[in-house]
């Protein structure tokens, strides 16, 4: 894990249980993987399908979540690498 990596904020702002989509890319990293490293707290769906995360606030939650998730990857040799870093700052209101 690099605790030094830049991260890119994304500001989102959703209306009760709206569910918000953030498509990273079209494909998925070969040898590597978009993990959630901090999770959501009041959620029905927090969650990454192949290179896109979902999210849709818990029933009646109105608030801020903030999620961060890192790509992380290897040459091909194992040792895996963080490359990048976003935090979703979402206010559900």
């Amino acid at each position: 894990m690099n605790n030094d990596l830049e991260s890119e904020v994304i500001k989102v702002t959703l209306e009760g249980t709206e569910t918000f989509e953030h498509k990273f890319s079209d494909t998925r990293p070969i040898e590597g993987s978009y993990d959630i490293r901090k999770q959501a707290q009041h959620f029905q769906i927090s969650e990454m399908q192949w290179a896109t995360y979902r999210y849709q606030a818990k029933e009646g939650f109105k608030g801020r979540e903030t999620v961060e998730i890192v790509l992380t990857g290897s040459p091909g040799d194992g040792n895996f690498t963080d490359y990048q870093k976003w935090v979703f700052e979402i206010d559900v209101k």
